[in-house]
């Protein structure tokens, strides 16, 4: 039997499952990652603040190489708190807690 896309998370298959986060992965890179690297790039106070985040991610997930899945819940977790929450996720000239922490995660994808 074949999972589909719309099977519990964890009856898919660990290929599934990488295919998914790698997915939710590339949206936050271009949703977040890239808007961020600009605003990082013209503010470097905020590099500071996004390397203590992405310090921060690895301690909390285990280690110095992340898996896909683990990080992509990890961002998934953030952002639909940071929507609960009211934020849009976009206004880079004041970024929130979870603006930078999901930036970080970007930082860490795996190549």
């Amino acid at each position: 039997m074949v999972a589909n896309v719309s099977a519990p998370f964890d009856e898919l298959t660990s290929g599934r499952r990488a295919w998914i986060a790698r997915a939710g992965l590339a949206e936050l890179a271009s949703a977040v990652g890239r808007p961020g690297r600009v605003a990082v790039s013209t503010r470097p106070d905020l590099l500071a603040r996004v390397d203590q985040h992405a310090a921060a991610i690895r301690e909390s997930l285990g280690g110095t190489l992340l898996d896909p899945v683990a990080l992509a819940g990890y961002a998934a977790a953030i952002r639909d708190a940071a929507r609960d929450a009211g934020e849009t996720l976009d206004d880079w000239s004041r970024p929130t807690w979870a603006m930078l922490r999901l930036l970080a995660v970007c930082s860490l994808i795996p190549a």
